[in-house]
């Protein structure tokens, strides 16, 4: 009988090492994990500071394009426009017969 307890007492002690160690291995893995999410929220939030650096950048060129612009370059794109405008105006024109 005491054979019996020693037995269990052994398995007891097995699958108690054994939970202990799969314990410590998923928190080593968690440990792994949670640092590899704070590099890539890190590199997310640099990334986003640098899209809208670009964004930023982007609006500045267009508006200093569009200053810089000659009176000859706004006059032909007035043109352009206009003639879209006019095409656009045929279009509709044909659909509504």
């Amino acid at each position: 009988m005491t054979h019996n307890y020693e037995d269990l007492i052994k398995g007891f002690e097995l699958r108690l090492r054994t939970l202990i160690s799969g314990y410590k291995s998923l928190q080593e893995k968690n440990a792994i994990l949670v640092s590899e999410l704070e590099r890539r929220q890190n590199d997310l939030m640099l990334a986003h500071r640098e899209i809208l650096e670009l964004r930023q950048n982007y609006d500045h060129l267009r508006m200093a394009r569009t200053l810089a612009a000659t009176d000859a370059e706004k006059a032909e794109s007035k043109k352009r426009i206009d003639k879209m405008v006019r095409e656009i105006d045929k279009c509709l024109a044909l659909l509504d017969e």
